[in-house]
């Protein structure tokens, strides 16, 4: 019996693939299992664009999408052309929108990139459909960079980061006036959502790392707004970055998309870091994965503060760049912040957003890392916190003794907003970007509900030499080519995603 055929669909999809024939270096796309000059007796190689960069060759502007695109509104159908092995393909330009007057003769010989985005779905109840077959240009918000796998040198010591990528959506809104501190926010494109900041995050972790995805076994997605109630994004991650070995379709590698409000994904970094250093575990990597699609209902106060994007760490023990030290977790059931099966946006729990539930778990996870590891506010050269906003985690790491200069460089809310589950990760992704080697760094997140994992990391002599391969959180935060949108087309496109 075949595959259903949206699987069938989806290995096509996923990746940009092509074969080769290795006798005649014929190029065949979409794929062929042998070759039409060499035969039968051909033997045929793997050809991925995944990671490169093409042309647009030609294009058409749709104005009038049929009805599985309506939700695009319009858009332009392009065909990519990849000159290093000369095939075509057919593709969608995403994160832009043709104006009436558009001339796409002008487009003709522009590079782009391959984005993995959603392509449409079988309707609200049905499956979503997704595809990197979709460009953005190469001279706009995104580089391209290539993943080259960099030969380790396996020295097992202490788990702790191995790579790490950040990814915020192009778009941004901007707040008439500052709420608690949150100038503006990240905005997910019409064909965004958790699963496709989920692989541009990871993509750029391997990117950064210069590890095999082969070896990457276990891959956790921590969010609150995932796509399907029941089908995890973690699959949809595997198959799109090739996370472990390749075997009939499918990959050796497991792990599970996990929901603890905003520290679903920081929950996981212990878990990790133990599987690294357990003999059982056959892979050498596991992939964390903090997205969020962030929600809010229209016209609340947290619909001014809530962001888009995630952010993927890569925990190993060979060439870390920061060591995993210490780990405090504490937790209570204190209902501050909460949405119910089937519900669309969360409520708030009265009193208890603040405190007791935000400072409460926060301080107390931090002074308790304070108390157990024997440091002070002084031995540390950055902290990184959860931030709903930028208020709280200002005033929660005051309360505890830290100063500004140590909690500044983290405060990257103020522009892309609350990522909830990617929140205390883009915090210390940015303190990552900048952190000089030996450089200690606490880590806090918080999740309502409510609980708080704190984490003392050490930063090693590798990420100077990592550094040159990241997209840093500044790089996008401050990006002269980030697009602003009204508060309506705001709206529409969260609700897309």
């Amino acid at each position: 019996m075949s595959e259903p055929i949206a699987r069938r669909n989806l290995v096509g999809e996923y990746r940009i693939k092509a074969t080769r024939c290795s006798k005649c270096g014929a190029v065949y796309f979409p794929s062929k299992s042998f070759c039409d000059v060499e035969g039968r007796g051909s033997k045929m190689l793997d050809v991925d664009h995944f990671y490169d960069s093409g042309e647009i060759y030609s294009g058409s502007a749709i104005y009038e999408p049929t009805n599985r695109f309506v939700p695009l509104e319009r858009f332009v159908s392009a065909i990519v052309e990849f000159k290093n092995h000369d095939i075509k393909v057919p593709g969608r330009i995403t994160d832009f929108v043709p104006s009436d007057d558009l001339d796409v003769k002008s487009l003709i010989g522009r590079d782009v990139v391959p984005r993995f985005r959603r392509m449409y779905s079988d309707g609200s109840e049905g499956l979503i459909y997704y595809s990197s077959h979709n460009f953005s240009f190469k001279d706009d918000y995104y580089s391209c960079q290539n993943y080259d796998v960099v030969s380790h040198s396996g020295t097992g010591g202490k788990a702790g980061i191995v790579g790490y990528g950040v990814y915020i959506p192009k778009f941004r809104i901007k707040n008439d006036e500052p709420v608690s501190g949150v100038l503006e926010r990240s905005v997910p494109f019409s064909d965004e959502d958790t699963t496709t900041f989920s692989v541009e995050a990871g993509k750029r972790a391997l990117i950064h790392s210069a590890v095999s995805s082969s070896e990457v076994r276990k891959c956790f997605v921590g969010s609150e707004s995932s796509p399907y109630a029941v089908k995890p994004s973690m699959a949809t991650v595997i198959q799109a970055l090739e996370l472990g070995e390749a075997y009939e379709g499918g990959f050796f590698s497991g792990g599970v998309d996990s929901q603890f409000a905003c520290k679903a994904a920081t929950d996981l970094i212990i878990d990790a870091a133990g599987l690294v250093s357990y003999s059982v575990f056959k892979g050498k990597y596991v992939m964390v994965i903090g997205a969020d699609n962030s929600q809010a209902a229209q016209k609340d106060r947290l619909d001014y503060t809530v962001g888009a994007g995630g952010v993927a760490l890569l925990i190993g023990c060979d060439d870390v760049i920061a060591t995993i030290d210490n780990y405090v977790a504490y937790t209570s059931d204190t209902p501050d912040f909460y949405r119910r099966d089937g519900a669309k946006y969360p409520k708030h729990g009265g009193r208890f957003t603040g405190q007791p539930a935000y400072f409460k778990h926060v301080v107390t996870a931090m002074k308790t890392m304070l108390k157990e590891t024997g440091y002070s506010t002084k031995d540390f050269d950055y902290v990184a916190s959860h931030s709903p906003n930028a208020k709280f985690p200002a005033l929660a790491a005051e309360e505890v003794g830290f100063e500004r200069k140590q909690y500044d460089t983290g405060l990257v809310v103020k522009k892309i907003g609350n990522l909830y589950s990617g929140s205390s990760l883009a915090a210390l992704s940015a303190v990552l970007d900048v952190a000089k080697p030996n450089s200690r760094i606490l880590l806090t997140s918080y999740g309502s509900g409510s609980g708080s994992d704190s984490y003392v990391l050490t930063v090693t002599d590798l990420i100077e030499e990592k550094r040159r391969r990241s997209t840093t959180v500044k790089e996008q935060v401050d990006s002269p080519n980030v697009s602003y949108v009204d508060y309506q087309t705001y709206r529409k496109w969260k609700e897309l995603g």
